[in-house]
């Protein structure tokens, strides 16, 4: 399990406009960043206002922070909002979900050039390994859907969120895990995205439900290691 050691931001509203504007000239685009670095770097912030700090660790990633799910985390202000930005999908600031995940895999499994074993088994190392995105390459060349290094980006990014708020069922298998583990499924044809719309939202048991119906697909850690 990836645990750091974090203080919550406490911030006036006019510290808050000047880290904005200092994030947008700080951009960290190029620095390698695994897990634990990405999860550091995102700062805690709670205020009454939502979605007043925004930073940008990846070109075409903005996070906006505090979320919705601020006082979820323990400590309090760990939420953020995802949002990503990819013309070849028209998406400008698209804020990034779990439905994203299951469609874009769907799609570049179906897509018969497109590596998708070796994609789904960077994605498993980058949530589970911890790995960097920038380890793991791919031509968007008969690519369909969502950029893949785009999208190896926003991944981590949403398992750092996740982290943050589920972390206590890491050890089960759960939180930031379980958009992989399904994902997993779609990828080895065991399972498709529209199941896993019926039954993600039931979060782990959602996930043995639906093992226990179509099969259970091989582990995210044997996919990389």
């Amino acid at each position: 399990m990836f645990c750091t050691s974090l203080q919550t931001v406490w911030l006036r509203e006019s510290e808050l406009f000047a880290r904005d504007r200092a994030s947008s000239q700080n951009k960290l685009i190029g620095n390698l960043m695994d897990f634990v670095t990405l999860h550091e770097i995102i700062p805690y912030v709670s205020t009454g206002q939502q979605h007043i700090l925004t930073m940008s660790p990846y070109e075409g990633i903005t996070l906006r922070m505090p979320g919705r799910h601020a006082f979820d985390t323990d400590p309090e202000g760990g939420d953020f909002v995802i949002e990503v930005t990819d013309p070849e999908m028209n998406w400008v600031n698209h804020q990034f979900t779990h439905d994203d995940i299951f469609k874009d895999v769907q799609e570049k499994t179906n897509a018969p050039k497109f590596p998708s074993e070796g994609f789904m088994a960077a994605y498993a190392a980058i949530v589970m390994g911890g790995q960097d995105p920038e380890r793991h390459r791919f031509m968007k060349l008969d690519c369909p859907g969502i950029d893949p290094n785009l999208f190896l980006r926003a991944a981590q990014c949403l398992a750092v969120a996740e982290h943050r708020r589920y972390h206590a069922h890491e050890r089960n298998g759960g939180g930031r895990y379980l958009p992989a583990r399904f994902s997993a499924g779609i990828v080895q044809g065991i399972w498709t995205a529209d199941d896993v719309k019926a039954y993600q939202r039931r979060g782990r048991q959602g996930l043995e439900n639906l093992i226990k119906e179509k099969g259970r697909p091989r582990p995210l850690k044997s996919l990389y290691s």
